[in-house]
C-alpha cells in the first residue's frame, strides 16, 4: 500500500515536474513589453517582477535556471518583442541583446544640450551628433527643410538601443516631431496678429517664435502673452532684444553665455542678435514643447509691446515710457 501511494505520488510529481518543464522550455507566448531591471536587482526579484507581468507562466524553474546559470541582470530597460518561452524570455534579458537606454530631453533643450546629454548617456559623442544637426545633406535626406535641426528634435523621454547610430537618433526625434506637431498645423487657421507680423506663415516661422517663447516664458500661462508681444513688437518692424537669441549666437560661436552684459550686446554681430537684427533669428533657438509651440500659433490679443521679468514672473507695459517707470520701480534704476 504504501508503495503503492509512494509510486502515485512520483508519477504526479513527475506529470507536475514535466507540465512546468516543458512551459519553461517549449510553451511560448506573444511579447511585446518594455521591461524595466532597477539598479541592483536581484536575480529571484527579477523573476518574480517577470511573473508579475505575466511574461513567464512561473517561478520555479525560472529561479533554478537562473541559479544554476549564475545570470547577473544588468540594469535598463528591455523592449521584448516575439513570440517567446520563459527560457527564452530569461535568455533574452541574461545576454542583454534587448538592452535599451531611456534618455530624457527637457523641452527648451538646444542641440548642444541634446548633444550632452546623449555623450553622458553613452549614445552618442556630442560632436558627432552637433555635426549632423548641422549637416545639410543629412538634415534634406533626413527631411529636415532648414540649415539646421535646431528647433526639430522633439523634447521628450526616449528609449534608444545601445547600438544605435547618430544617425538613427536625430531621425528618431524628427520622426516624433512629425508626429506630434505637423498635425497641429493641419487644420491650422493662422490669427492676423501672426499673419501681419511674418507674412507668409510657415512651420519654421513658428517654430522659431516657440523657440523664443519657450526660453522667454516663466510659466506657461504668461507664453501666449510674451507671443503676443514678440507678434506686436514684429508687427511694428521694433526689435525684439531677446536676450537667449544673443546667447544663442554667441553658443553658434563656441562661446557660453549665462548672463549677458551690455557690452555683449554691443559686440555681437551675430545675426541672433535681436538688439541689432530686426525680424526674427535665422533658425529657432532651442527645441520648444508643444505649450509653447501653440502659444506661437495662438498668441494672445495683447496691446502689450514689452515684458520685464520679476521674482520669477513677467510685468507686461504697453509703451516704452510705462517699461521704464516698471524697471525703475522694481530695479531702483
Amino acid at each position: 500500500m504504501r508503495r503503492k501511494i509512494l509510486a502515485s505520488f512520483s508519477i504526479l510529481f513527475l506529470i507536475v515536474f514535466m507540465k512546468v518543464f516543458s512551459s519553461f522550455f517549449f510553451k511560448k507566448r506573444q511579447v511585446d513589453t518594455v521591461f524595466y531591471i532597477q539598479d541592483g536587482a536581484s536575480a529571484d526579484y527579477v523573476v518574480n517582477m517577470l511573473y508579475e507581468k505575466k511574461l513567464i507562466s512561473g517561478t520555479a524553474f525560472p529561479k533554478l535556471y537562473v541559479r544554476l546559470k549564475n545570470v547577473v541582470f544588468k540594469a535598463g530597460n528591455f523592449t521584448i518583442k516575439g513570440v517567446f518561452s520563459d527560457a527564452e524570455i530569461l535568455r533574452l534579458l541574461a545576454k542583454c541583446q534587448v538592452r535599451l537606454v531611456r534618455v530624457t530631453i527637457p523641452e527648451g533643450s538646444n542641440i548642444f544640450d541634446i548633444g550632452e546629454i546623449l555623450e553622458n548617456s553613452g549614445l552618442c559623442e556630442e560632436e558627432n551628433f552637433l555635426k549632423l544637426t548641422f549637416d545639410k545633406t543629412f538634415l534634406k535626406k533626413s527631411g529636415i527643410d532648414s540649415t539646421t535641426a535646431e528647433g526639430f528634435l522633439f523634447p521628450d523621454t526616449y528609449l534608444f538601443g545601445k547600438s544605435d547610430s547618430c544617425e538613427k537618433i536625430v531621425k528618431t526625434m524628427y520622426g516624433n516631431f512629425r508626429k506630434k506637431v505637423l498635425p497641429l498645423f493641419k487644420s491650422y487657421v493662422v490669427p492676423s496678429i501672426v499673419k501681419k507680423a511674418i507674412g507668409n506663415v510657415a512651420v519654421d516661422k513658428i517654430i522659431a517664435v516657440a523657440s523664443i517663447v519657450e526660453k522667454e516664458a516663466a510659466n506657461d500661462e504668461e507664453k501666449p502673452l510674451i507671443a503676443g508681444v514678440i507678434y506686436n513688437r514684429l508687427r511694428k518692424g521694433m526689435f525684439l532684444q531677446c536676450d537667449p537669441t544673443i546667447i544663442y549666437g554667441y553658443k553658434i560661436e563656441g562661446i557660453d553665455k549665462e548672463r549677458l552684459l551690455g557690452s555683449d550686446i554691443r559686440k555681437s554681430n551675430s545675426p541672433y542678435n535681436t538688439y541689432k537684427m530686426k525680424n526674427l533669428p535665422p533658425t529657432p533657438i532651442c527645441n520648444p514643447g508643444i505649450v509653447s509651440i501653440k502659444a506661437a500659433m495662438y498668441p494672445a490679443n495683447t496691446k502689450y509691446f514689452y515684458f520685464l521679468a520679476v521674482n520669477g514672473k513677467h510685468i507686461f507695459s504697453k509703451t516704452y515710457k510705462e517699461h521704464l517707470l516698471k524697471i525703475k520701480k522694481y530695479y531702483n534704476r
